[in-house]
């Protein structure tokens, strides 16, 4: 259950993190670099932030996966730990799923507008 084919379909490979963008502060730095521009640190930021959050995303479908092998081949027998794992993994998805689906909507509603 790799999140790559997500990623390829919707050309956001290179984005990530939605909580790290607003729990850690990046944002406040905006224009404190005199040689760029606003816009491009936004940009950066934002951009920094989806790829971390791609990566977790990533990393809590691996750890379902290996908890689904542990549970099929008997190495743990709490089948709660795996269910909240792939809950998690599950989330994480339609999460990803849902921000690309409103990033594509603003980026064409961004074409559409008449100069």
């Amino acid at each position: 259950m790799a999140l790559s084919g997500i990623t390829a379909i919707s050309g956001l490979g290179s984005l990530g993190s939605i909580g790290s963008v607003g729990s850690s502060g990046s944002l406040g730095s905006i224009g404190s670099s005199p040689g760029r521009s606003r816009s491009a640190d936004v940009g950066g930021s934002v951009s920094v932030g989806f790829s971390d959050a791609l990566e977790r995303v990533q990393k809590s479908i691996d750890q379902a996966d290996g908890l689904a092998q542990q549970l099929a081949t008997g190495e743990i027998t709490d089948i709660h730990e795996y269910t909240v794992a792939a809950s998690k993994a599950q989330l994480g998805v339609q999460l990803t799923v849902a921000m690309r689906n409103q990033l594509l909507s603003a980026f064409q509603e961004v074409m559409r507008t008449q100069l």
